[in-house]
């Protein structure tokens, strides 16, 4: 008896960057899929930063369609975050393969400078693209419900939850009491709405009596000069270098250590496709306090407090409500010393236990049995059942 075929899938990602949440995501598919002796896994890109694969690089769409890996591919998935003409090869395909579009979703344009207007058009407009792929994964239930929005078929979208590996697992009932570490993750841009942090930070600082700290962390790479300075202003402004450190990029370990002593992880973004630092924060112990819009609404299972709006006035009065509540409670973690949380009441205690359960949903063994699962759907089965076929638990 012959050997099977190995299942050739292409991964098509224009642009990887290591330290970004789509790259990571990206870089876990490939790891997941590779680690399965029957696939032989080829990862496509025009640019990518170092890594430990292999990468076939394109420079246009006819490079793409005339790749030798591509015209061979059983599976291609595209990694769409933004517009990139290496997503037009879903209209053409490789006239066999099945093509699953792996979609991040796309930054909205309100909440982007002017000059970035045209590319968000362009963005949005190539999603009508996704009709002609076979499934689209969707990282949660916020981009599932925006390509609803787009009018995509609702049976070809799968929600695929991101695999998270936190950089580093503890619990709030182990961190110190005072002062309380509030830490902030993510990208410096204007729509992760740093600026309105400052703002919360500094109406905390006048209207509680807990003493915090807070450390605003994150990739700079692509951030503006200009929205920079401004940070920079306003730290001034506000007079809060004595509270915050806007320390943004860090090491690994230096992100693994600010997480384990923090106890609170904030955010003014409004707009989040999936929110990858709420499951590292809640992993680490930390109360997620956040904006209620995109996929806040979800990611944190209610285990943190959402503002009652989107103003860094009730942003402040949702932080000062966990510090409170965290500055009372570890000393004693007792029944009556309960932190206020969407979910309801919880003890530190019952607060840890839930984390550690809602953070085991987003583990990459999870992830990657799914990711599987679903390419075993599409590729032995006929196209009708295929896409008949229910979403997996």
């Amino acid at each position: 008896m012959s050997e099977p075929q190995p299942t050739r899938v292409v991964i098509v990602c224009p642009t990887l960057l290591r330290n970004d949440a789509v790259g990571e995501a990206t870089l876990n598919m490939v790891r997941d899929l590779a680690a399965d002796a029957h696939n032989q896994v080829t990862l496509v890109c025009r640019n990518s930063d170092p890594h430990e694969f292999e990468v076939t690089r394109v420079r246009s769409l006819s490079d793409l369609l005339l790749t030798p890996a591509f015209l061979e591919a059983d599976v291609v998935i595209y990694v769409f975050a933004i517009f990139n003409e290496l997503f037009d090869a879903i209209l053409l395909g490789n006239g066999r393969a099945r093509q699953i579009v792996r979609f991040h979703n796309v930054t909205p344009k309100a909440l982007v400078g002017e000059a970035d207007h045209p590319v968000i058009d362009r963005s949005m407009a190539q999603i009508q693209n996704f009709a002609a792929a076979d499934e689209l994964w969707a990282d949660s239930q916020e981009n599932r419900d925006e390509l609803l929005r787009q009018g995509l078929d609702p049976d070809r979208i799968q929600v695929m939850d991101l695999a998270v590996t936190p950089p580093t697992v503890g619990r709030l009932a182990d961190k110190a009491r005072g002062p309380i570490n509030i830490v902030y993750v993510g990208r410096f841009v204007q729509s992760k709405g740093v600026h309105e942090l400052l703002e919360a930070l500094a109406l905390l600082r006048d209207r509680s009596p807990v003493p915090f700290k807070a450390r605003l962390l994150g990739n700079t790479r692509h951030a503006s000069p200009d929205y920079i300075a401004h940070l920079d202003r306003l730290m001034t402004d506000l007079d809060l270098h004595d509270h915050v450190d806007l320390g943004g990029t860090i090491s690994d370990a230096g992100l693994a250590e600010a997480y384990g002593q923090a106890h609170v992880f904030a955010t003014a973004s409004r707009h989040e496709g999936f929110c990858v630092p709420v499951i590292e924060a809640l992993a680490a112990g930390c109360v997620p306090v956040s904006y209620a819009n995109s996929n806040l609404h979800y990611i944190g299972g209610g285990l943190g407090r959402l503002a009652r709006d989107e103003t860094p006035v009730a942003l402040a009065e949702a932080l000062a409500s966990v510090v409170g509540d965290i500055d009372r409670g570890l000393p004693h973690q007792t029944a009556s010393a309960a932190l206020a949380l969407d979910r309801g009441p919880l003890t530190i205690a019952a607060f840890d236990d839930a984390a550690r359960t809602h953070v085991a949903a987003f583990s990459r063994g999870r992830a990657a049995d799914r990711m599987r699962d679903r390419l075993t759907v599409l590729t032995t089965l006929p196209d009708a059942i295929a896409l008949e076929a229910p979403a997996l638990a």
